[in-house]
């Protein structure tokens, strides 16, 4: 608009509004199914190599305990995935500004940083699935093709499935966009679908990849109506999100180091 200005031009709209954090969907794409994938590698190598050289025999001949070990590998592999997703978050940061010359403001920054934050504990799901199933299984590869069929069916196919029966994607720009509905009208219609759309997202919610999503889209700004809500209203609204994935990641942390304290067969 100003470029337009400047050449004697006087647009007929104003300008519009500019929400940076929208760009980032790609952002949460990558991070739900390379950031799995890479998770999942993770924890298959923090067992596999300990299994196969039989380290595992000479740590414990020392004075360290099998919870100091199970939590040493769990905390260092959380810093290593933390580290990461800290350097993409100054990436993001950095590339918005040298390239886009848009400064993230002090509310933008923390949007990013919760949404990496919840993002570390979402990888770390898979990386105590892999941790687990390698740890269970005596055959190292047989845990990391179970850990790639389970992220198959919760990352991709779960998601896909409920994607597609959204009749609000059906439509470029949203179907009830395209009918002129409000949200409380929008409610109000699928209530007449009920059945339909209790079977939608019930196999959305079996999916931990749609409780990592759901909230990032709204911190993102990515579903269009959380842009202009406070973070408070947004953070209440996904709360129950939230809990699901620190839940999902407590289980496994809880099961994994409940194994391995208590057998001794997976050390080979």
């Amino acid at each position: 608009l100003a470029l337009l200005k400047s050449l004697g031009k006087e647009p007929a709209t104003a300008a519009p509004q500019l929400f940076p954090l929208n760009l980032l969907r790609g952002t949460v794409d990558y991070l739900e199914i390379i950031g799995a994938l890479l998770a999942i590698v993770l924890g298959y190598l923090s067992v596999g190599k300990e299994k196969n050289t039989k380290t595992l025999h000479l740590v414990l001949v020392r004075p360290v305990t099998k919870t100091q070990i199970i939590w040493g590998k769990l905390l260092g592999n959380y810093l290593l995935i933390a580290g990461l997703l800290l350097a993409v978050g100054i990436v993001i940061w950095l590339a918005l500004f040298l390239i886009g010359s848009v400064a993230l403001s002090g509310l933008e920054l923390f949007k990013l940083f919760l949404v990496m934050v919840l993002g570390s504990f979402y990888l770390m799901i898979f990386f105590t699935l892999s941790f687990f199933l390698s740890l269970v299984q005596k055959n190292l590869v047989n845990g990391l093709v179970i850990s790639f069929l389970i992220w198959l069916s919760f990352v991709l196919i779960l998601p896909q499935i409920g994607d597609t029966m959204d009749p609000d994607n059906q439509v470029p720009g949203g179907f009830f966009a395209s009918l002129t509905l409000d949200r409380p009208q929008e409610k109000e219609l699928m209530k007449k679908f009920s059945g339909y759309e209790g079977i939608r997202t019930g196999l959305e919610r079996l999916s931990i990849t749609k409780h990592f999503e759901r909230p990032a889209f709204a911190l993102f700004g990515i579903k269009k109506q959380y842009n202009e809500l406070p973070l408070a209203q947004i953070m209440t609204e996904k709360i129950p999100n939230f809990i699901v994935v620190v839940s999902v990641l407590t289980i496994g942390i809880v099961a994994t180091t409940l194994l391995f304290r208590k057998r001794n067969d997976y050390l080979g």
